[in-house]
């Protein structure tokens, strides 16, 4: 069963994926809330895009021309798309999980076997989750990206021990009970019903890795337009040349 440990990764990937797939990177902390865009250097200087599209730097007020506002406006919009993107990505991952376990205790007749693994997988989550989101914004950190992919394999540790731990010994002792009730436990039989089992979750894990590839790679291409969209912005409002979100 070892390779049902992939199974848990799968939240990791939801969200991780496309972090590791993009070409870009962030090079100043970014906060969004759904509609105000907020550019924090690391000096502690912040350009903000409110929800109005006014452009507030140290404090003051940017004029901006209808053509710069526009532009400041659909840059502010793109961004702040990925604010229910990201956690919609994210959370279609743990539900993914949480579909596949209530799958399997179904096939072994035993509903409530693994409501430990669904919580302590929930609480896995909102520990990554927490993160990145504070009261409701999704806040970024300069280089996220890149510390994703170096943070992966302590994140992918503790799922792999949860599992390790917990799915794995719950599916055994649910199986095991099963038998005895309906008349004594078979290891032979015991053995082959947990290969199967193996085998089914591993084929749905295949399957949702290769549709989460492809949200991947949809994902960073988008991101890729934006970092292009914003070397012309920065050509129209040059006060915003000193906060770039994007790095290459």
């Amino acid at each position: 069963m070892k390779k049902v440990t992939v199974f848990a990764a799968l939240l990791m990937v939801s969200s991780q994926t496309w972090a590791a797939q993009c070409k870009v990177d962030l090079k100043n902390e970014v906060h969004l809330t759904g509609e105000q865009l907020e550019i924090h250097q690391k000096n502690g200087d912040t350009a903000i895009v409110d929800a109005h599209d006014n452009l507030i730097i140290h404090g003051e007020t940017i004029p901006l021309d209808n053509d710069q506002r526009a532009a400041i406006s659909d840059y502010r919009d793109e961004l702040n798309e990925y604010v229910p993107k990201v956690k919609q990505f994210a959370d279609d991952g743990l539900e993914f999980v949480n579909n596949l376990i209530d799958d399997v205790a179904e096939s072994i007749d035993a509903p409530n076997a693994f409501d430990n693994v669904k919580a302590s997988m929930q609480s896995f989550w909102q520990d990554i989750e927490s993160r990145y989101y504070k009261d409701g914004d999704l806040i970024l950190p300069a280089d996220t990206f890149s510390t994703m992919k170096r943070d992966w394999s302590a994140d992918f540790a503790k799922a792999r021990e949860i599992f390790n731990q917990e799915f794995i010994t719950s599916a055994f002792s649910a199986m095991s009970e099963k038998m005895q009730k309906d008349g004594g436990l078979n290891l032979t039989e015991l053995t082959d019903n947990m290969a199967e089992l193996k085998a089914r979750i591993e084929k749905r894990i295949q399957e949702r890795g290769k549709e989460l590839k492809q949200q991947g790679d949809d994902f960073c291409d988008s991101l890729d337009d934006i970092a292009d969209k914003e070397q012309s912005l920065h050509e129209k409002i040059p006060e915003l040349k000193g906060y770039p979100v994007f790095t290459i």
